[in-house]
């Protein structure tokens, strides 16, 4: 039986950061791949990830794919971070989903550095502030 591969080629192993963008909302999905077991007909794939409804929880390859493209967002760096990330994202199972502190980005972050971050909420706030730049120059000219 073949390892199964993301539609670039490269093979599904636990440890790895994945995404899925959701057009449905407009944004990217992060999850963690946390193991790759046999099924009646091939080889199944859970994946550990945070959402709104159910916080950090376990869904199969196509649940979190919801018919989108699965893309790898990272690869652990060895053996050994692979059974880290996976044991951060297992311990984590059950926590509460928060936007802007602890959304699937935030966790997949965590699970690989232990820092909780989300370079979209980064992206989102510094076009806040560009847009706040903006509206209160465009204000200022127009008091002038």
């Amino acid at each position: 039986m073949m390892t199964p591969t993301y539609w670039t080629g490269q093979p599904i192993q636990p440890g790895d950061w994945v995404r899925v963008y959701s057009s449905r909302f407009g944004v990217w999905h992060h999850g963690i791949v946390r193991n790759l077991f046999l099924v009646a007909d091939g080889i199944g794939v859970e994946i550990i990830h945070n959402m709104k409804d159910t916080g950090v929880s376990l869904s199969d390859w196509y649940e979190f794919a919801a018919g989108n493209l699965i893309h790898l967002h990272g690869r652990p760096s060895s053996p050994e971070h692979a059974l880290e990330i996976v044991r951060r994202a297992e311990a984590n199972t059950g926590n509460s989903y928060g936007l802007f502190d602890q959304n699937c980005e935030h966790f997949c972050s965590f699970c690989y550095t232990l820092k909780a971050e989300s370079e979209s909420l980064q992206v989102l706030g510094w076009m806040a502030v560009g847009t706040a730049v903006v509206i209160g120059l465009t204000a200022s000219n127009r008091q002038q």
